[in-house]
């Protein structure tokens, strides 16, 4: 039997329990003109917001933000493949997916992340915020939204961790900083959608961690100890993150959990390395793995790492 590592000691000492979320994806996307047709005839809407996840960003995009839509002129779609798309063709929803990009629980509440997604709140809402887009959007179409869908947190302590160290001071601080935001972004957000369409469910997420992928490179000694402390520090963060959204009645897919992180057996081959289940979970759901055909390496989901969060999604949803 091979002795264990210094990460999987520490996790098994470890009493701190996973929960992640995350959401679906599909097409079946509708732009906000469309959104303006009469109640009679539109139809139900999944409203997405959040940050780089909601709206389906990967690194092959090679855009800080979903190209333009021809039909309105915004970028109100989101990327192909986002889990908010796929949720919403397999719920039979049309999406309108306010996510922006970069977004942190304080832009969130203030000047969005990227510059064009203030414009977007802007010329379609005439307001500054996602949060405020948000509001607007329940507001102007009371009775017709079926499902509300959030991601976020994740850039407010991704800084925090660099392919050098882990700084829990930093984590700490960003912490209590995302409960505070998180619970100012709920209420409003819980309150628009129970005053324009109490039946609709809100859903929320927590977070698989990318930094898991550092095992595999740069590997070794270094790499081992900082997937480590990624790992304890994404453990307690979704513990905030599930706790605050539980405040709120708002369930919280279990994202992590479909990412397998803290699963450190069975060991899995991937690119001709033996890993615990949880890094070669990362290395196969997400950027962060370089392979010979890439080089870099991105946190965000890959196709197949979308899907696995849409389908967390219908779980919880279904549950």
């Amino acid at each position: 039997m091979r002795e264990m590592s210094r990460r999987e000691s520490a996790l098994v000492r470890s009493a701190i329990g996973v929960l992640v979320a995350v959401v679906t994806v599909a097409s079946g996307i509708v732009t906000f003109k469309t959104a303006q047709a009469s109640a009679s005839t539109a139809p139900k809407y999944l409203l997405a917001v959040g940050d780089s996840l909601a709206a389906g960003y990967q690194p092959t995009d090679g855009a800080s933000l979903p190209p333009l839509d021809q039909g309105s002129g915004y970028r109100d779609q989101g990327y192909p493949g986002s889990y908010a798309a796929d949720l919403a063709t397999s719920r039979g929803l049309a999406l309108v997916d306010l996510a922006c990009p970069g977004e942190t629980t304080s832009s969130m509440l203030a000047t969005p992340a990227q510059l064009l997604c203030g414009e977007l709140y802007k010329a379609e809402f005439g307001v500054t915020s996602q949060i405020s887009a948000a509001e607007s959007f329940l507001s102007r179409h009371r009775g017709r939204v079926g499902l509300v869908t959030i991601d976020i947190g994740a850039n407010d302590i991704d800084h925090c961790v660099t392919t050098s160290k882990v700084n829990t001071a930093c984590l700490g601080a960003a912490d209590l900083a995302v409960v505070k935001n998180l619970d100012r972004i709920l209420t409003l957000l819980v309150a628009a959608v129970h005053h324009s369409d109490p039946g609709a469910r809100v859903v929320g997420m927590n977070y698989y961690d990318p930094f898991l992928g550092l095992e595999f490179s740069p590997g070794g000694v270094k790499g081992d100890e900082l997937a480590l402390g990624s790992v304890l520090a994404t453990n307690a963060f979704n513990s905030e993150l599930d706790a605050t959204f539980a405040k709120f009645g708002v369930p919280a897919v279990d994202v992590a959990a479909a990412f397998k992180v803290n699963a450190l057996t069975p060991l899995v081959r991937f690119d001709g390395k033996t890993l615990p289940e949880d890094v070669a979970s990362t290395c196969q759901l997400t950027w962060m793995c370089p392979v010979a055909a890439r080089k870099s390496q991105d946190i965000h989901p890959n196709a197949a790492g979308y899907r696995t969060i849409a389908a967390a999604f219908e779980r919880r949803l279904a549950a």
